[in-house]
């Protein structure tokens, strides 16, 4: 086997993987747990200023996160995703947006995101999230403006 054929077959199994964790949804959070490494780190690097919390580094860390989003978030699934596998065959970058019926403290959100995703020994080992932050703050304004807040 030739190390091109061996980097495509590592690549081809990598999407697998990417395209299992795109198609779980927040609602059964056990899903996406089961598709993270143990050493994965998640990252939001624009989020919107005043989050507790734009980086988390482990699987605890990430499974309270995940679990924290299951109250916070409903009908988030991805849809119009495409995968762009890059040379590296652990890393990908993703398009996506959320299902029109998305919400975050039950207000629309309706979300468009680029994913970067790293995958090794078969599970996702880093997700940086791109999205647009104003399209969250302004949910979690409209939210708060209704007596409804995040529990984080």
């Amino acid at each position: 086997m030739t190390a091109e054929a061996s980097a495509d077959e590592l690549r081809a199994a990598n999407r697998e993987v990417v395209e299992a964790f795109f198609a779980s949804n927040l609602a059964k959070p056990e899903e996406r747990l089961a598709l993270w490494h143990p050493d994965g780190v998640k990252e939001l690097p624009f989020a919107p200023a005043g989050l507790p919390k734009t980086r988390w580094e482990g699987r605890d860390e990430i499974v309270a996160n995940t679990l924290a989003n299951t109250g916070m978030f409903a009908d988030c699934v991805h849809r119009d995703l495409v995968i762009h596998a890059a040379e590296d065959p652990e890393l990908f970058f993703v398009t996506s947006r959320m299902v029109p019926e998305a919400t975050f403290l039950g207000e629309p959100y309706p979300q468009s995101f680029i994913h970067v995703i790293r995958v090794r020994d078969g599970k996702v080992i880093l997700q940086q999230e791109y999205f647009n932050s104003e399209i969250l703050a302004e949910a979690e304004r409209t939210a708060r403006a209704k007596g409804r807040s995040p529990q984080q």
